[in-house]
């Protein structure tokens, strides 16, 4: 099924195509690491997932953005990291440069926490002066994850999803499973995703209508997608995680939405 309403386009220009590997950081500042997301309503949470998935609520994203086509990879967390930028001080004590489990230039950054990404958010919004990065809204997130779809987990979930039972027991390199109908690759499996909100098991409760930003506080922060390790029951687009933002985990990784200044 479409979206319950149709989504208004995006004005913003397509990049030129980038000779940089896509794994790359040139190849996302450049531009060519991100898709287009229009905006438009959708039908959030489950009425057969976990509790914290429901009530199905009607959610309006007032505005297009643009989503990372890709997890962010570990060449281009350890270039940003790595930044002549940092100032180590304050909140960036707890800055990693190489953080992850399981290493490779190509694979998903994992094993870092909501907060030392925002230390990368930081740095990298520093080099950029068109655009502001930063992480998905939990209701961005699946939007995006869902890409016009009312189902769960696609039809055939190993030809979009790196999980438990074709991982081969690890993260796989970003984009070699099929991208959603948005252009945007491993949204379920390969590694979960931290999005910005606090997590609270009835969220949906009271959530607003249009562009909900969760609680206001919380002990915790949330992550989404599935992972690896995960079976199909956690592979789905309305399933939901959460982790206190100082922890990190081999599973956890994230991915960039970007708007203009």
């Amino acid at each position: 099924m479409l979206l319950l309403s149709t989504p208004a386009g995006l004005a913003t220009a397509q990049p030129a195509a980038s000779s940089a590997p896509r794994h790359s950081l040139t190849y996302l500042l450049e531009g060519n690491a991100f898709a287009q997301i229009p905006a438009g309503e959708f039908l959030m949470g489950s009425r057969s997932g976990n509790a914290d998935e429901a009530p199905p609520h009607r959610v309006r994203i007032s505005k297009g953005f643009e989503m990372g086509k890709f997890e962010v990879t570990q060449a281009q967390w350890k270039a940003v990291m790595d930044s002549p930028h940092h100032e180590s001080k304050g909140a960036d004590n707890d800055r990693n440069i190489d953080p992850s489990h399981f290493k490779g230039a190509t694979l998903p950054v994992e094993s870092v926490s909501w907060d030392s990404v925002q230390t990368f958010l930081r740095l990298l919004n520093l080099r950029d002066e068109h655009y502001t990065y930063r992480l998905p809204t939990e209701a961005e997130w699946e939007y995006a994850a869902r890409a016009g779809q009312t189902t769960d987990a696609p039809a055939n979930l190993d030809q979009a999803a790196w999980c438990e039972s074709n991982s081969e027991g690890k993260p796989q390199p970003v984009a070699q499973k099929a991208p959603n109908a948005w252009g945007l690759h491993d949204m379920l499996g390969n590694v979960m995703e931290w999005v910005q909100d606090w997590y609270a098991p009835d969220a949906y409760v009271t959530s607003p209508r249009n562009d909900p930003r969760g609680p206001a506080t919380s002990s915790y922060k949330v992550y989404r997608g599935g992972a690896w390790l995960s079976d199909s029951k956690q592979c789905r687009v309305a399933f939901r995680g959460f982790d206190f933002p100082s922890g990190g985990y081999y599973s956890v990784g994230f991915r960039l939405v970007r708007t203009r200044k």
